[in-house]
């Protein structure tokens, strides 16, 4: 079987859903302020409007650089901790289950890192993780 496109795919499903999610908050802040824990808006002084704005932007710019392929390990590791951090304040109920397995997608983009889809394709003297280097 070829693998060919297979990071690329992950990429691209994993960036609809931030970009769905990101421009959903960004458009329509009253339907997703009750998500927002009160010592985040505590912490910051922000009004929850303003969190789920911030936070929307950071979901839609995350997203682009994610399917472009820009800084692959630093985007999907950043959303990587973005998805702890939901999954932490929502508790294990059904939605959590689902951003677990959105979570461990992201994981395992930060691991693979660039590919030959990306903006920037990975040259040969990059550093690479392989099984035999973990083992040394």
């Amino acid at each position: 079987m070829n693998h060919k496109y297979s990071s690329l795919i992950l990429r691209a499903g994993l960036s609809f859903v931030f970009l769905w999610f990101g421009f959903n908050q960004i458009m329509d802040q009253s339907s997703w302020t009750s998500l927002i824990p009160s010592f985040v808006t505590g912490l910051t002084g922000l009004t929850a409007k303003t969190v789920v704005i911030f936070n929307g932007v950071f979901e839609v710019v995350m997203a682009v650089l994610l399917v472009l392929g820009v800084r692959v390990r630093i985007v999907a590791s950043l959303l990587f901790l973005h998805m702890v951090a939901i999954i932490g304040d929502l508790g294990l109920n059904a939605i959590a289950v689902r951003d677990i397995g959105l979570m461990f997608a992201l994981l395992s983009i930060a691991f693979t890192g660039q590919d030959q889809y990306c903006l920037r394709a990975p040259s040969n003297n990059e550093e690479t993780i392989s099984v035999s280097s973990l083992h040394s």
